[in-house]
């Protein structure tokens, strides 16, 4: 019998062939396991300024009908949008004049199919900024007692409760009071603000050209 010894070149063919192998492997297996879903929906009615769709996911999944509402809200098009989960269906008002019915069914759609894989901001309301204010108001409070109490303690060798301290205790008592009145009384309406819209990536659409004779005017 003849053999044959492998040089260096063939053994390092033969790893770089397993390699490719198994690589092929995984992205079949990959591919695979997650494949692209296509949401399902179907128009019921649509006029222009409105439009209604059925969209089974809606039924089954409150975090995708969240995300969906909070995507069509920040668009400075819409003016109103309503889901109706028992239905599996979401009605959407918009600015009639702005866009074509045709356009306007064509974004909405693209929301339906992309909303699920966008990571939406928190939502902006008055009792977050309330809060953050006044968590703002406690931790300056409590930074101006600790050096308070350093300065005492330097000075008399020792921590002392001296006027300042009593001061500071007792404004942050009464903010802390402020705070959860505050939190009480504000409501939880939701914030559409430029910003929001701007992380979003929704522009808003230049309103259209009036003709007036020979001249153009554009609408402020």
């Amino acid at each position: 019998m003849v053999s044959k010894k492998l040089t260096n070149s063939d053994k390092h063919v033969g790893v770089d062939a397993e390699r490719q192998q198994r690589k092929n492997t995984t992205k079949s297996v990959v591919s695979k396991a997650t494949p692209i879903q296509n949401i399902s929906y179907s128009v019921v009615h649509a006029i222009p300024g409105r439009i209604r769709f059925r969209i089974p996911r809606l039924a089954k999944d409150s975090d995708y009908g969240n995300k969906l509402q909070r995507l069509i809200e920040s668009d400075a098009r819409t003016t109103n949008v309503r889901i109706n989960s028992s239905a599996a269906s979401i009605v959407i008002h918009y600015q009639a004049g702005v866009i074509s019915a045709e356009q306007m069914r064509s974004h909405l759609v693209n929301l339906i199919q992309t909303a699920p894989n966008i990571a939406l901001p928190a939502p902006v309301t008055a009792k977050t900024i309330a809060r953050a204010i006044f968590d703002a108001l406690l931790n300056l409070i409590d930074s101006t007692r600790n050096i308070n109490k350093a300065r005492t303690a330097i000075q008399h060798r020792e921590v002392k409760t001296d006027t300042w301290e009593r001061v500071l205790r007792s404004a942050k008592t009464l903010i802390k009071g402020l705070k959860s009145t505050i939190m009480f009384i504000l409501p939880n309406k939701q914030w559409r603000s430029q910003t929001t819209k701007k992380k979003l990536g929704l522009q808003p659409l230049a309103p259209p050209a009036v003709g007036r004779g020979k001249h153009r005017l554009a609408l402020p």
